[in-house]
């Protein structure tokens, strides 16, 4: 009982989102500090081979850093370990804003701000390499779901700009009339 009534003493801190949403950035917290562990244990061991292959730098905070790696002893891998290496990715690095995936040519694509904690293209390469090889030992399981949560806003009022939201609700508003 002292602990639900801790977590929603922390939940008063300002923040966006529903009750339900700030109880959900808590839980994404502690997870994100149990994989950061996970990670830590196998640093230095022999994980899955990862290639930077492009990266484009950060221009402050209105371009994010592009980088694009290659998995090669993940070529063909079903789409399910490809979702789940795309959820670790966005708990791991946090600040994430497009993450992409082409599961037949095994490459990855990540559009990232740095910002608190920057990651140099080096750690993530490790970070990637560490995941897909907990995910290849089964010690992460497969459905895991932030990945898909990103693809299903592409497309949604969450991407658009003020402009095209206020366009959508003036149709919206007027096609009763039409």
């Amino acid at each position: 009982m002292d602990n639900i009534l801790e977590t929603f003493e922390k939940l008063g801190f300002p923040s966006q989102g529903s009750v339900l949403e700030k109880i959900d950035k808590l839980i994404r917290v502690e997870e994100r500090k149990e994989l950061s562990e996970m990670l830590k244990k196998v640093e230095g061991k022999e994980n899955i081979p990862v290639m930077l292959y492009r990266h484009v730098k950060q221009a402050g905070y209105t371009q994010p850093a592009l980088l694009r790696f290659s998995l090669p002893n993940w070529r063909g891998y079903d789409e399910v370990f490809w979702l789940a290496l795309c959820g670790y990715l966005i708990l791991a690095l946090h600040s994430v804003t497009d993450i992409d995936y082409d599961r037949q040519r095994a490459v990855i694509k990540i559009r990232y701000i740095a910002r608190n904690n920057p990651k140099t293209p080096e750690e993530i390469t490790g970070i990637i390499s560490g995941i897909a090889r907990l995910i290849n030992e089964e010690e992460l399981p497969t459905d895991f779901t932030l990945y898909r949560e990103i693809s299903e806003r592409r497309g949604s009022l969450g991407e658009m700009s003020k402009g095209q939201a206020a366009f959508i609700g003036a149709l919206i508003k007027f096609a009763p009339f039409i």
